[in-house]
């Protein structure tokens, strides 16, 4: 039977907020230091809090359910005695189960490195078109340079053909 940690909860909050926090960093929003801190002062407090549980000293370790192999056949002639047939089947599990992880994890890397190299693409096309927007950028700033002193010659000329009197 499970039950709630309200310790590990907060555990979990704290680094929540200091996660989002580095989310607003590093996309430039306000309000990135305010939740550091926030999730800082709160983790720091979890540790004081924890470093203050008291310890549970008789502990009873139920090494059975990691290894059962080590049970003991207590229902065939040689009691006390460990079931040889047993562990190895259960070796045999345990290195299937292995493989299973390794092959799930094999996956795992396959989709991170497609999703990396799909991101170093989409980084590749930001780049592009943000050398697009600056050429762009820098060409819209010398027409208008231009522009203003046609207009600063223009309204010199209509000057001059003011003072101008027929």
């Amino acid at each position: 039977m499970r039950k709630f940690d309200l310790l590990n909860f907060f555990y979990g909050l704290g680094a929540a907020i200091i996660l989002i926090a580095a989310l607003f960093k590093f996309v430039g929003w306000n309000g990135a230091d305010t939740l550091f801190v926030i999730g800082l002062v709160g983790e720091a407090i979890i540790f004081v809090i924890s470093g203050l549980q008291p310890v549970t000293i008789n502990k009873v370790f139920h090494w059975d359910r990691l290894f059962p192999q080590l049970t003991r056949e207590e229902d065939e002639p040689g009691q006390g005695e460990i079931s040889i047939e047993g562990a190895e089947l259960t070796h045999e599990q345990q290195i299937q189960k292995m493989m299973e992880s390794i092959l799930a994890l094999d996956n795992s890397v396959d989709v991170l490195n497609t999703s990396t190299k799909k991101l170093t693409k989409f980084i590749e096309r930001l780049e592009s078109n943000y050398e697009l927007v600056n050429t762009s950028t820098l060409d819209y700033q010398k027409e208008i340079n231009s522009l203003k002193i046609k207009i600063a010659n223009a309204n010199e000329k209509l000057k001059e053909f003011e003072n101008y009197r027929f």
